[in-house]
Parts: C-alpha cells; sequence; structure tokens
C-alpha cells in the first residue's frame, strides 16, 4: 500500500490547441513588410546589417505562425506537476496561476521559473473550474495577476495600433 502513495497519479487530462491561431489579411502583412522594409533602409545607413536581418526573420516567424496551423497537445495534471505538449513542469518551478480570455480561447497561465515566466495553455471553458480545483491543491490561484512591464507595454503599442485578424473583421462586419 505504501508503494502505491509515492506513485505519479494523473489527476486532470485534457487536449487542446499548441497556441492560438492568427488569421491576418493581405492588408496586414503589406503593413508589417512595409514597416520592416522602411526599418531595413535605414539600418542600412547605419550598416547595421545583423539588424537588418533580425527585422527580416521576425516578420518571417510572423508570417509563418499565422500559415502553419497549430497541433492538437496533450496536456496533463499530475501529483508531480503538469505535463504539456510532452514537457514536465515540477511544482517546485511552478508559482501562482491564473486565468485570461484572448480572441475567444480560454488560457490557463502558470508562473514559472524560466526565461518567458509563465506556461501559457489553452483550456475549454467547461474544464476551468475542474482545473482550477485540482491545481488550487499545489498552487495559488490569482484572480487578477499583476501585469508585467512588457505586458504593459504590448497593451500600450496594441491600442495605439490595432491589428485586426480576419476572424475579427468577419464578426463585425456580420454583427451590421
Amino acid at each position: 500500500m505504501e508503494e502505491n502513495k509515492n506513485r505519479v497519479h494523473d489527476l486532470f487530462e485534457w487536449k487542446s490547441m499548441s497556441r492560438p491561431l492568427w488569421q491576418f489579411g493581405k492588408e496586414v502583412f503589406a503593413t508589417f513588410g512595409a514597416i520592416a522594409l522602411l526599418v531595413s533602409i535605414i539600418l542600412s545607413f547605419f550598416q547595421e546589417w545583423l539588424a537588418i536581418v533580425v527585422t527580416w526573420a521576425a516578420f518571417f516567424l510572423f508570417w509563418a505562425l499565422t500559415r502553419i496551423v497549430p497541433e492538437e497537445v496533450d496536456h496533463k495534471i499530475t501529483t508531480e506537476g503538469i505535463i504539456s505538449m510532452n514537457h514536465a513542469y515540477l511544482w517546485g518551478e511552478l508559482g501562482p496561476f491564473w486565468y485570461s480570455e484572448k480572441g475567444g480561447d480560454h488560457v490557463l497561465h502558470v508562473s514559472h521559473r524560466n526565461v518567458l515566466g509563465q506556461l501559457a495553455i489553452i483550456v475549454k471553458a467547461e474544464d476551468k473550474e475542474k482545473i482550477r480545483d485540482v491545481l488550487a491543491q499545489y498552487l495559488p490561484f490569482v484572480e487578477i495577476p499583476e501585469k508585467s512591464v512588457v505586458e504593459k507595454m504590448s497593451e500600450w503599442f496594441a491600442k495605439k495600433f490595432p491589428i485586426k485578424s480576419k476572424e475579427t473583421n468577419e464578426k463585425s462586419s456580420s454583427n451590421v
């Protein structure tokens, strides 16, 4: 019987997309392409060739992430931690968790000690309560998380330069 207590048990598991699906129209790519070209021209005056390569690499990454459809992956909460996309995150590495909603997707955020600072997993709306109950046994739940400097800057940037996806444009035109 003692042997059973020490074994790792699955507490809850689900499947979801690996990341949100982003779909943008041609005008967004044209705008970003024009910005990348302008930045490249300015950087070429200063002979910053590496910065030009980084600019175009970022543009390519944006393009690739919008073209490649995210895959369905497995997530699991165990007695040892969270397993997401075949990577284990132990309870000792994790901190408080919270939920957010982005583009119609419900996202579970778990604070993490890695460089990026958090683990973000898409969850189904009907699973939120069950996941919260299971995680609350091991981690503190935060209703409204404190925003980092990067999050504040990205929100400011998004307000100043809004970019609408095809989905958003289709929803707003169907409501008219």
